[in-house]
């Protein structure tokens, strides 16, 4: 297979793995919700024992949108708008209100797509080909914690492909020109569904820095206050499968230290774009409590610095054979590994 080759730059195609659609506290208890991922319309629904599903969007009936009027959600059943067909969280129709008996047809005719919901985010397995779903996503041990808040996230709709945002994970000579730090070490590692960059970056006031637009602090200060504190910091970042990144990092300084957990992830919307979502919580690593203006800032330093690179991804094009030197990192072996959920 040469590089050219690859499925993921063919169009129509994603990658088969769970996708995050939102996070838990976005979806209440008889929320009905319309979504477009994967160039394809769902509905997302909490029924009243507080499971959450997904389905097609589009009753098989005349195809109203199960969602239209805020949807008829009745239990853990929803019912579409129009003339009142009824499914359950698998797609089945249970109830025609004016109909003696259901169509065979009818009974599998929408889809329910595979939901898993833990550590606060609800995702989505998506597989064209309806194959089995794969236990890849672990746990986040301080999940749900006391001391450590719920998810604090931003979301952006962005123009860029999913290879693009995963390549970040071994492109270590980017840091010193977008990201304003020199790498003090730097090392990948692969598994089966996994992919992982274990890192020290320390912001430097030589390095070059990409500040993106309408940030609601002011970077350079930040960063000089970063070089200031000389703080020992490090991060270990894995992919889980081809969408989704648990972030674990640590920082100690004088003036503050802290642990965090992120989850980073990006799901496809269709071909041109797709939705880049960056969520912290944040804890002391000590007895001292966490200043208040931290822990309002942290959340959006952290989106911040993927805006760093989608200044980049927005106006790049993908080469599918690029010229590489032996300063970067393992690229062509990410796309080797990524190809797998295609």
């Amino acid at each position: 297979m040469t590089d050219a080759s690859y499925a993921f730059l063919r169009p129509g195609h994603y990658a088969r793995g769970w996708h995050i659609l939102l996070f838990s506290q976005e979806l209440n208890v008889g929320d009905v919700k319309p979504l477009r991922y994967f160039d394809h319309d769902f509905v997302i629904y909490r029924g009243e024992s507080g499971r959450a599903a997904v389905l097609d969007a589009h009753c098989p009936h005349l195809g109203a949108h199960l969602a239209s009027d805020g949807g008829r959600l009745a239990g853990d059943t929803l019912a579409c708008p129009f003339h009142g067909w009824t499914f359950d969280f698998n797609g089945t129709c249970v109830a025609i209100p004016y109909a003696s008996k259901i169509p065979e047809r009818a009974v599998n005719a929408l889809r329910g797509w595979p939901v898993l919901e833990k550590n606060g985010f609800i995702a989505i397995w998506y597989d064209p080909d309806n194959g089995p779903t794969e236990d890849y996503l672990p746990d986040i041990p301080e999940w749900g914690a006391d001391g450590w808040g719920d998810w604090q996230f931003q979301r952006s709709r962005i123009r860029a492909q999913p290879s693009d945002v995963i390549e970040n994970i071994v492109d270590v000579a980017h840091f010193p020109h977008v990201h304003g730090g020199e790498v003090q070490s730097f090392e990948n590692r692969f598994g089966e569904r996994t992919v992982t960059q274990i890192s020290r970056v320390k912001q430097t006031a030589t390095a070059q820095m990409i500040i993106p637009p309408g940030l609601p602090f002011d970077r350079e200060q930040l960063r000089a206050q970063a070089i200031s504190d000389d703080a020992d910091a490090w991060g270990d970042a894995t992919y889980h499968g081809p969408s989704i990144m648990y972030y674990y990092t640590e920082s100690r300084s004088e003036r503050l230290s802290y642990k965090s957990w992120w989850v980073n992830y990006h799901t496809p919307v269709n071909d041109e774009a797709l939705d880049l979502c960056s969520a912290v919580i944040v804890a002391s690593l000590d007895e001292r409590p966490l200043p208040e203006e931290f822990v309002e800032l942290y959340p959006q330093s952290a989106h911040a610095a993927f805006g760093q690179d989608v200044a980049i991804w927005q106006d790049k094009i993908y080469r599918a054979d690029p010229i590489l030197c032996d300063g970067d990192g393992p690229i062509n072996k990410l796309r080797r590994w990524y190809e797998q959920f295609y």
